[in-house]
């Protein structure tokens, strides 16, 4: 693996980029991502017919979405205790730091932010979309209406959050 350039999701990103018809977004802008062997449970296993799977399963087939094992298991089991969170999630960053991560694809709040505290990057649906806008990939309007979309599907987002992604896409313009 290239630590130097690994770009770590969890679950969120991949359920939610599918609701909407874009996970093919992550191929494009990443090339290539790597997720905990728990997140791959989540989602292609548990989550078997959901949003998310079977893009999953294919990308993991493609070889662009790679799965690993931590190694610091029981660290992993400690943040989650002591931040109240699911393991897997605690496992997405403890991937990060393990793996060196230069980026952790996350929307939930508590991935967030306890990536943000190792001084992590760290970015979102909303993030991903303002990347292909500004790649070119998807336009601008595309963007907002995928943002719309999201919400739709129930992507919790706060006003300043929404009000950044939308200020961030006009200076694409």
């Amino acid at each position: 693996m290239n630590r130097t350039s690994t770009i770590i999701a969890d679950s969120s990103i991949l359920i939610h980029l599918s609701k909407i018809g874009q996970f093919h977004l992550l191929k494009k802008i990443y090339g290539e991502i790597t997720i905990a062997r728990s997140v791959y449970t989540e989602v292609v296993e548990k989550g078997w017919g959901l949003a998310g799977s079977l893009e999953a399963e294919d990308a993991i087939q493609d070889g662009w979405i790679k799965t690993l094992d931590i190694t610091g298991k029981w660290k992993a089991r400690e943040m989650a205790t002591a931040h109240g969170i699911h393991l897997a999630n605690a496992e997405t960053v403890q991937l990060a730091h393990e793996s060196e991560a230069v980026l952790i694809l996350a929307d939930e709040g508590e991935v967030r932010e306890l990536a943000q505290k190792s001084g992590m990057r760290v970015r979102g649906c909303l993030g991903v979309l303002v990347e292909a806008a500004k790649r070119e990939i998807i336009g601008v309007d595309e963007a907002r209406e995928d943002a719309e979309k999201l919400m739709e599907e129930g992507y919790r987002v706060s006003e300043e959050v929404l009000r950044e992604f939308h200020d961030l896409l006009s200076e694409e313009r």
